[in-house]
């Protein structure tokens, strides 16, 4: 006898993906499996999210299309947005490391759930919707903010679908920067990840200096971003396959400076007082000799939380950047870092004059 095939409703297929994302997140959130193995699990947590849309974002063919130029910086498109999961190990770092932030936030604080700001949602609500499957709606609450109205209406169709809605308070479609405190609730938890290597073009900076200064006592997430100065050679450093392994790591050959510029609660405070556009980083003299194969490079290392890091080429946001200066470095010179704000944010170096 043949068997009868046994058919979902659609609401039973979504009750199915609810599942299948919890499990997914479950696995996403296991510290025993290497962030590295975890590709498909990320790949299956995007189709899920994918086939829960019923308000997608419009197909277009430049991924460009529907970028935002803001006075603090860049807001790429909701399609750029949505292909940033696929930078799967960043995707569990966060993932990981705001988990870890809100456990930590319950077990200091009962009676109420610990409430999330997450700016920068864009169409799938990357870092919240896993999170929102295994946490109640009595531990974790979640404001969505996004540029784009078509972002929103995205996640907030997905996590309809869903049926999280009970882990939502409220969605904000504004440029963050005009996020103010004395119209929206205290947050506990900030999670802005709007940012590419060496904090430039998009506005990371700008939006988590006045959102932090807006709620001073919130955890920020990630908690620490440092962009850091190294004279490498490039002959070792960029032929070594950087595929993330269980092994030693690669054996490199550079001059580590330190950090040139960094962006946590500590520096925040100290441009309390700056109404300029530009903030100050570090001020650092270069070794009496540098052989002619090193080349200078940033590295940008991001702490999500505690232990939650993304270290040199984790992903495309470590992977490093060639330091630019109109004129030639030379041994013994001192460089002042800076950090342009505005509309094309970015770090600059200068050499000062002997």
């Amino acid at each position: 006898m043949t068997a009868t095939p046994t058919f979902m409703t659609w609401g039973q297929d979504m009750t199915h993906k609810a599942q299948q994302l919890k499990s997914i997140t479950f696995e996403l959130l296991n510290a025993d499996t290497p962030r590295h193995r975890l590709r498909p699990e990320v790949l299956k947590l995007v189709d899920i999210l994918t086939d829960a849309q019923v308000t997608p974002p419009p197909a277009l063919d430049d991924i460009a299309d529907g970028e935002t130029r803001t006075v603090n910086g860049l807001a790429i498109s909701p399609k750029m947005a949505a292909m940033c999961a696929d930078d799967y190990v960043r995707t569990i770092a966060f993932v990981r490391g705001a988990h870890a932030a809100i456990k930590n936030f319950r077990k200091r604080v009962t009676g109420r759930p610990a409430r999330i700001l997450y700016i920068g949602c864009g169409p799938y609500a990357t870092l919240a919707l896993p999170l929102m499957s295994v946490f109640s709606s009595s531990d974790a609450l979640f404001t969505l903010v996004d540029i784009h109205p078509v972002s929103i209406a995205s996640a907030r169709s997905i996590i309809e679908t869903l049926d999280l809605t009970d882990s939502v308070s409220s969605y904000e479609t504004m440029d963050a920067a005009d996020y103010r405190a004395e119209t929206h609730m205290q947050p506990d938890i900030i999670l802005i990840e709007i940012l590419l290597a060496c904090l430039k073009a998009e506005p990371q900076v700008a939006v988590a200096r006045h959102i932090m200064t807006e709620f001073p006592d919130a955890q920020m997430v990630p908690e620490d971003i440092s962009v850091e100065l190294s004279w490498i050679d490039t002959r070792k450093e960029l032929h070594i396959n950087h595929e993330p392994t269980d092994g030693p790591t690669p054996k490199r050959d550079r001059i580590d400076l330190g950090t040139a510029f960094a962006l946590n609660v500590d520096t925040i405070k100290t441009w309390r007082d700056i109404t300029g556009d530009t903030l100050p980083g570090a001020t650092m003299q270069l070794p009496a000799t540098i052989d002619s194969r090193y080349e200078p490079h940033l590295f940008t290392r991001i702490q999500v939380y505690q232990d939650h890091v993304l270290q040199n080429y984790d992903s495309g946001l470590s992977y490093p950047q060639a330091l630019r200066s109109p004129a030639e470095f030379k041994s013994k010179d001192t460089i002042r870092f800076s950090y342009n704000l505005g509309s094309h944010p970015e770090l600059i170096a200068t050499i000062l004059p002997t």
